[in-house]
């Protein structure tokens, strides 16, 4: 920022003296000549006095008689009143400046210069005022440093504060006053701003470590009692009770996923998994409720090994489940090839709708709420992405990192 500043100063004060030398380079030559011009009137002026005074009426000059009345290289001439030339010194000037005076016996007598002196003077007078432009904008370009510090040591400043209280530092100080009032607005605005995160990540942090804690408590207790059901003489009790804990094991394995994210993670706890071993055990969590609804649940395919949280993976399998369950129609097919889970099935989702699919939603009334959007985090969060890529019949595609590839690569 600073050398921008002082570099559109310069570059402003070099175009304000290039508009203003055209007219200042003209004044000043007109000046030069009529104070030329007035210099050889004075000079013819004083030439004919002398004329006057040394010979009177009787006044008839050889060209030796003029030779020291004017400097070298000018010219005098001396014409009667009819304008006949009567005598002359000097070498012929074509182009140059002349004075006349009324001389002696009707005589005129002409002053002629050629203009060496002319150039001479304006060409000093212009290296003055090229040295004084450029004293202009050195002067500008100092001022414009300091200038420019002044303003932009605080804005870097604030810019460092900002940028550790975007890492989530909220411990960073802030840059003491500059003593510029937009400036010092932008530090408060800052600092206000800073203390609200600070305060409201405090209560979300606090609101999830409880909720955490109570969920855990509670799927702590369903697991000691579904242990119980576990040893009871009944076979398919005992199955169904088999069945839940592992429901629970995945569940608590989920939230505590889930939890890491809140809190800054991406995808820490990443393995080597197959996806189409998570879509056949979240299947069978959803089947008798797509049963219930007479609704049909189909996962065929395998593909290679990819690089993800199976928290993560199985979680966006529920949403896309739950999504098509409650909102699409007819059978739902889970395939799997390559990297790549795709979930289909009858429904149709409106132009409209799409576009902020996986933006969220807190109104209850809304076709899609969170789940859609927590999903395509959750795929974020683990290199992933997730994506409609087909409005009817609806179908939505996961795509993971094989294993050893970049999982930023996938990024959107």
């Amino acid at each position: 920022m600073r050398r921008r500043l002082v570099r559109n100063t310069i570059l402003v004060t070099v175009m304000v003296l290039a508009v203003l030398a055209t007219p200042v380079v003209l004044l000043l030559r007109q000046s030069t000549e009529d104070e030329l011009r007035s210099g050889l009137a004075a000079q013819a002026t004083a030439i004919s006095t002398n004329l006057s005074n040394q010979y009177g009426e009787a006044f008839h000059p050889t060209p030796s008689e003029l030779s020291g009345l004017v400097n070298d290289g000018d010219r005098i001439e001396v014409r009667d009143a009819s304008g006949t030339l009567v005598a002359a010194f000097g070498p012929a000037i074509s182009d140059g400046f002349s004075a006349v005076a009324t001389g002696p016996s009707q005589t005129m007598i002409e002053v002629i210069t050629d203009g060496r002196d002319l150039r001479r003077r304006l060409t000093s007078e212009l290296i003055l005022l090229g040295v004084l432009a450029s004293g202009g904008v050195l002067l500008a370009a100092v001022l414009a440093a300091i200038f420019g510090a002044r303003v932009s040591r605080p804005l870097e400043q604030l810019a460092a504060s900002a940028a550790r209280l975007g890492a989530g530092d909220f411990s960073a100080a802030l840059p003491p006053s500059s003593g510029i009032r937009e400036i010092d607005d932008i530090r408060s605005t800052l600092a206000t701003s800073a203390s609200r995160l600070d305060k409201t990540l405090s209560a979300e942090r606090s609101f999830t470590g409880d909720a955490t804690h109570q969920l855990r408590t509670g799927l702590t207790g369903i697991a000691l009692q579904l242990q119980l059901l576990a040893s009871h003489d009944d076979d398919a009790v005992r199955a169904d009770a088999s069945h839940a804990l592992a429901q629970t094991d995945r569940l608590t394995a989920t939230l505590d996923e889930l939890l890491d994210l809140a809190r800054g993670g991406r995808g820490s706890q990443r393995v080597e998994v197959h996806l189409h071993e998570i879509a056949l055990e979240h299947r069978g969590d959803w089947l008798h409720r797509f049963q219930i609804g007479r609704r049909g649940l189909l996962c065929h395919g395998s593909g290679t090994p990819v690089l993800a949280t199976p928290g993560f993976v199985g979680q966006i399998i529920d949403i896309l489940l739950d999504n098509a369950l409650r909102h699409g129609r007819g059978d739902v097919r889970i395939d799997v090839a390559e990297r790549q889970l795709r979930v289909t099935d009858e429904g149709l989702i409106s132009e409209r709708a799409a576009e902020g699919l996986f933006e969220g939603s807190d109104d209850p009334a809304a076709p899609h709420g969170r789940g859609l959007a927590l999903a395509r985090r959750l795929a974020q969060a683990d290199g992933g992405r997730l994506e409609l890529v087909s409005r009817t019949p609806t179908t939505f595609v996961l795509t993971m990192p094989t294993a050893h590839s970049d999982p930023s690569a996938l990024q959107p």
